[in-house]
């Protein structure tokens, strides 16, 4: 579901290059972003001088490698070949920066291959707090990070993710925690763009019927209930494992943009819900392989939500132990009865007043 989570935590994705490894869903995702992506490349205003792109909630980096390569290749056929580009790369302290920055060295698709007059960066700082001076950003790209809360106090004491919880008080309170984290990452992001700056989200959503992650999410509580009935967790353990996601519709999405036009010198250029396709069900579909299915799903869902649940559990525990015990019971329960796994994702496209 992806690559940040809560950003007032300590928790990022599954480290030592995990989550790089495990992460095709959220590439799948990316690539019906790219048409938006290019044409903002195209279209933004430059002006003179450096082009600051900003890539919010990187994670490891191998999902950003296309859609930095895209934007360098635009931006060199507007500016020539020698105006310099900057990439700045954020996420949690917490994050495998490591990762990242070996990713543009060794990766054969990372951007720098070839690249002349690009800078990377990183700021390991939560995209809930100023990130860059005033007016430093042209280009604004993040996936899969904005459904994360910027704060975990919400518990759910039905489901292993907040907003799929069904009880009245907890879907009011994630409803308003989103509403406010909206609009505060909109207020932050419009002082760091440049008049004519343009930004590219996507990230998980809903429909007013479903989200796409009964099928996963389920399972995963499942588990987590079975491991209490067997002992592995007591009660108040079972109330403290809430992931703190929410899942906007688009209505949520265009609220601020109601009353006029623009919400602070922002203007909602474009939202779409993209119903995304699971990148393991044709090879499940050819092979008939249930256990391979299963574990690419485990392993998925492990790389962005496996350090939040052990971080929600007690530092006297064993906490990596209980983790693999999850994420195994998780493994055996989505082969019983494969299907393919579908989200949504919001796709949104903001500029900012000239």
């Amino acid at each position: 579901m992806s690559n940040n989570p809560p950003q007032s935590g300590s928790a990022a994705m599954e480290g030592g290059g995990f989550y790089n490894r495990h992460s095709a869903m959220q590439a799948t995702g990316i690539a019906a972003l790219l048409s938006l992506w290019e044409d903002a490349c195209r279209t933004v205003d430059l002006g003179q001088g450096p082009a600051t792109i900003v890539d919010f909630g990187s994670s490891q980096g191998r999902n950003s490698m296309t859609p930095m390569r895209v934007a360098i290749d635009t931006l060199r056929a507007r500016l020539g070949p020698s105006v310099p580009i900057e990439i700045v790369h954020t996420d949690l302290p917490s994050n495998d920066f490591p990762a990242l920055f070996e990713a543009l060295v060794s990766d054969p698709n990372s951007y720098m291959i070839g690249a002349s007059d690009v800078f990377p960066f990183a700021i390991g700082r939560s995209y809930f707090t100023p990130l860059l001076p005033p007016q430093r950003m042209h280009l604004g790209w993040t996936t899969w990070a904005l459904q994360w809360m910027s704060s975990s106090a919400i518990k759910a004491h039905d489901h292993i993710l907040a907003g799929m919880s069904v009880l009245p008080s907890v879907v009011s309170a994630v409803a308003k925690q989103q509403a406010g984290d909206w609009e505060c990452f909109l207020k932050l992001r419009s002082v760091e763009m440049r008049p004519g700056a343009k930004l590219i989200a996507g990230f998980t959503a809903r429909t007013a019927a479903g989200t796409g992650w009964e099928w996963p999410l389920g399972e995963l509580w499942s588990a987590v209930v079975e491991m209490g009935e067997d002992g592995l967790f007591s009660e108040e353990e079972l109330n403290q494992l809430t992931i703190p996601i929410g899942l906007r519709t688009l209505e949520d999405i265009k609220a601020p943009f109601v009353q006029s036009e623009y919400f602070a010198d922002l203007h909602l250029e474009h939202l779409d819900l993209i119903n995304v396709s699971d990148p393991f069900w044709e090879e499940f579909e050819r092979s008939g392989d249930k256990a391979t299915f299963a574990k690419h799903h485990a392993d998925m869902m492990r790389a962005w939500s496996g350090p939040v649940i052990a971080s929600l559990i007690a530092e006297r525990r064993k906490r990596t132990e209980l983790v693999n015990e999850l994420f195994s019971r998780l493994e055996s329960r989505l082969s019983e009865n494969p299907r393919p796994h579908q989200p949504y994702m919001a796709a949104v496209v903001l500029s900012k007043r000239r």
